[in-house]
């Protein structure tokens, strides 16, 4: 007896993100640094209008804000079996996969603030 699939392919992103990427631990951590670099970004980008353009933090910095949490969800879904397959994820990956996966992110998450960090001490 097979069981009959929800189509995936037709689910809001709102509910793939709830159902799906928030379910797992690396997923948890793309969220986190994706809502907190993106916002940054956003201010970031308001705030390179309104200031004058002579600080160290320009253009680049926005972009890698608002560009690394894309990076992560790719990363994030390269790394994940399809939704359907979530119940099994504990099984088709390993936990040093997991942790793995999580490092990534970590780093993708951090890789903006790396940037900033250097152009502001410069």
């Amino acid at each position: 007896m097979s069981e009959s699939f929800e189509d995936v392919s037709r689910w809001p992103v709102s509910r793939y993100f709830r159902e799906v990427v928030a379910a797992q631990p690396d997923g948890r951590v793309l969220l986190a640094f994706g809502k907190l670099n993106i916002v940054v970004g956003c201010l970031l980008a308001l705030w390179l209008l309104v200031a004058a353009p002579s600080s160290n933090l320009g253009g680049v910095h926005v972009v890698l804000l608002l560009g690394f949490p894309l990076v992560g969800f790719v990363w994030f879904l390269k790394d994940m079996p399809s939704p359907q397959l979530t119940a099994f994820e504990h099984i088709m990956r390993a936990p040093w996969q997991r942790k793995i996966s999580v490092g990534l992110q970590i780093f993708v998450g951090l890789a903006p603030w790396a940037a900033i960090a250097k152009a502001v001490l410069r």
